[in-house]
């Protein structure tokens, strides 16, 4: 059902996209076809399955592993880290914690103007005969297996690419870091000439 989620996440954005960039008498949506719109929206439970998506960013966050991480990209930062672990772990859980809420916050706000969106994506590249078609579907019982196992599936597919693309992709990184590092050299070399008075 993740790719489901990012399948209607991107549709939402693509129909926020198109909605600011079409003039403002642009044509009303037909409101028979936005309320089947919603009726598959509710069907998938696109809400609660964002919450729960969000709900994990968030436990990251809280953790302070969010921010463990992107302070990770600073120089110096790694080896500092591991010397003092029982200083920055407090520290870091603190901030991750400050992270943790501002993001909540966004998501409180903003979580049923997604879901509209999200409506608002299905009745637009839908006709309400096809919104009513699908929804007919997900409610027989090979519409319900769908659901249900689509998860599985999706997780079945994550897992497989990162098994075949995503290490292979880091082991063909490693074996040709030298031809990435003579590419990267000219940056280098500007770095250090930056630095002479």
């Amino acid at each position: 059902m993740k790719t489901l989620i990012v399948a209607v996440a991107a549709l939402a954005v693509a129909g926020a996209a198109q909605a600011q960039t079409k003039p403002a008498a642009a044509r009303p949506m037909d409101p028979a076809t936005l309320q089947s719109a919603a009726a598959i929206v509710a069907q998938l439970n696109i809400k609660a399955k964002l919450q729960t998506q969000m709900a994990g960013s968030i436990a990251q966050m809280k953790s302070g592993a969010v921010i463990r991480a992107m302070l990770a990209q600073q120089p110096g930062f790694i080896p500092a880290y591991q010397a003092n672990k029982a200083k920055f772990d407090p520290v870091l859980a603190k901030a991750g914690a400050i992270q943790a809420e501002i993001a909540q916050g966004v998501v409180n706000q903003n979580l049923n103007s997604v879901v509209t969106a999200a409506t608002q994506a299905y009745a637009r590249q839908f006709t309400k005969a096809e919104l009513d078609a699908i929804l007919a579907f997900y409610r027989t019982p090979a519409g319900q297996a769908l659901m249900r196992k689509e998860p599985a599936v999706a997780a079945a597919i994550g897992q497989a690419t990162g098994q075949l693309i995503g290490a292979k992709i880091d082991a063909a990184m490693q074996a040709n870091a030298k031809r990435l590092g003579a590419a990267l050299a000219p940056l280098s070399s500007n770095a250090q000439q930056a630095k002479k008075p």
